[in-house]
């Protein structure tokens, strides 16, 4: 791991409460190891001699393979649970540089948060505890072995190099294979975003199909990366075995010959013999799991770059909107080519108040939408009288909801639907309670749901519920409520709906604003617009 990747876990308290923990567990399971070799030694002896307190060992041990099916599973699930979490901390930190980072496009970034940042399970989760586990189980058990055997513990010394050395020599050609793979992934993701971005032009010229044997191709080569990297893998897990096997076996030819010249007990000797293993078997697991973490090591790797470069090129300042009071926009305009220029007047709207957007199709309302969402800078934002900034500008997102005009719902359960992305506390779920209560503000009580909250969505195979345009319309209107937000942008959010879901959909978030939160709606529904507080029409200024 290099010092900068360390330094990016080391930033957050829960990777440093995992590093802390393997530790412990560590030390935890080295001497868990070592009792249970000198019970098996002393039980193994004592029943061949017939001693007295044999009986006594044997209650132990068995007390001893309790504790540590208990210890095991247990701090291995713990690991992967914080691993998770340090995960969707590290994910939800980058998402929102999405569009931010100019070397990096939006594929290949979405590709680095989805498939990459899944491989830091392995890291994370099982890779650094064995690492801990690595340094501390060997070292314990090898002055364990002095003070029983100290010509097997410098045999032990002189033989442990070998397994680092050889996960060395074959991780290095591991990490520049693993380079690759990720390489050929990124560009897979670049060329199939642009082959669907220019995908009408393709089909217009009869070039979709040979594009997508290009696609097909560079899939192939992905493929083939990735089998490079496994037979590597079969490789230096044949290699590690036999150098603990050639290790082990030394050890115990050397204690064979010494029993037979009586040079050690048979208590001592057998005990080093159930030892050896244990000293080379946290570096063999290590170094196998090297192979595993690889691709952990790279995305750890790409996704500080992406970071450090967001950092350099949008710093982030922290402000607190939460108690503002108004918003104001100036001087917005749009320049259409063929066309006069649009814009729409300068304007306050006040928490509590109910603004409509209104103006011919294509005249540029969702554009403002946009700029009002903080998605792009076309017109001077303040917020109680200070100009938003790019600074500012994912603190003041974080605090306002937008309704879409066409809302996606992600694959998932209901529940998922509901979760939120924040920089500071990772992914935050809301409880059920208040997601059955947003969606009852809405007119969607549970029993129109199969199977409530655990409903599936977004899927195409037979268990994922088909909702219709209402129902998605009034989950994602839902999903915009239940953060509490100082302002809300709704883009014809009953465009398309039945009389019933359109006035459910704005009973609820004309009740929003009541509580306290601004509502904007661009909406061609007259009917609407003559129970809005103002109706502010976006107009074309000919020069």
């Amino acid at each position: 791991m290099k010092s900068k990747d360390l330094r990016l876990l080391l930033s957050r308290s829960s990777s440093r409460k995992l590093f802390i923990t393997a530790a412990i567990g560590s030390l935890v399971s080295a001497a868990l190891v070592i009792l249970n070799a000198l019970l098996l030694g002393a039980v193994i002896v004592g029943i061949i001699y017939k001693h007295p307190s044999t009986s006594q060992w044997i209650v132990l041990l068995a007390a001893l393979w309790i504790i540590r099916s208990v210890f095991t599973p247990f701090f291995e699930s713990w690991c992967s649970t914080k691993a998770a979490t340090i995960k969707s901390e590290i994910r939800c930190e980058v998402s929102s540089l999405l569009g931010t980072v100019e070397p990096v496009s939006s594929s290949e970034l979405a590709s680095l948060l989805v498939k990459g940042a899944n491989s830091l399970d392995v890291y994370l989760g099982r890779f650094i505890p064995q690492l801990f586990a690595a340094l501390v189980v060997p070292l314990t058990v090898i002055i364990t072995v002095f003070f029983l055997d100290p010509l097997s513990a410098l045999i032990a010394i002189l033989t442990l190099p070998l397994i680092p050395f050889f996960g060395a020599l074959i991780g290095r050609y591991t990490s520049d294979s693993v380079s690759k793979k990720w390489k050929s992934l990124s560009a897979l993701s670049r060329y199939f975003e642009d082959s669907l971005q220019g995908f009408i032009t393709l089909r217009i010229f009869g070039r979709n199909k040979s594009q997508g044997e290009r696609i097909q191709n560079m899939g192939d080569r992905y493929t083939q990366e990735t089998m490079s990297v496994l037979r590597i893998s079969f490789l230096s897990a044949f290699v590690l075995e036999l150098a603990a096997t050639i290790s082990v076996a030394l050890i115990a030819v050397s204690i064979g010959l010494r029993l037979v010249d009586g040079k050690i007990s048979f208590l001592h000797g057998l005990t080093v013999l159930i030892l050896a293993p244990e000293i080379y078997f946290p570096l063999r697991n290590a170094a196998s799991l090297f192979h595993a973490s690889a691709d952990g090591t790279e995305v750890l790797e790409q996704l500080r770059v992406v970071s450090e470069t967001a950092l350099v090129q949008v710093p982030q300042v922290h402000r607190d909107f939460a108690s503002c009071k108004e918003i104001t926009w100036r001087n917005w305009k749009l320049a259409i080519p063929d066309a006069p220029e649009s814009r729409i007047p300068e304007s306050t709207i006040h928490r509590g108040e109910v603004i409509f957007i209104v103006g011919e199709s294509g005249i540029g309302k969702s554009s403002f939408a946009n700029n009002l969402l903080g998605l792009h800078f076309d017109s001077e934002i303040l917020i109680d009288g200070v100009a938003l900034t790019p600074e500012t500008v994912v603190s003041y997102q974080k605090s306002i909801a937008w309704v879409p005009q066409l809302p996606q719902l992600a694959s998932g359960t209901i529940r998922e639907q509901f979760a939120l992305m924040n920089n500071s506390a990772g992914l935050v779920l809301f409880s059920d309670e208040a997601i059955i209560q947003s969606l009852q503000l809405l007119s969607l009580p549970l029993e129109e749901l199969p199977q409530g909250l655990d409903t599936q969505l977004g899927g195409s195979d037979e268990k994922s519920a088909q909702m219709s345009g209402g129902q998605i319309r009034k989950i994602a209107v839902a999903r915009a409520l239940i953060r509490k937000p100082i302002l809300i942008v709704a883009d014809e959010p009953t465009a398309d709906l039945d009389r019933h879901s359109a006035t459910a959909i704005m009973t609820a978030l004309r009740a929003a604003a009541e509580n306290g939160a601004a509502l904007v709606c661009i909406s061609h529904d007259e009917d609407l617009q003559k129970s809005s507080d103002r109706v502010i029409a976006v107009e074309r200024v000919k020069s």
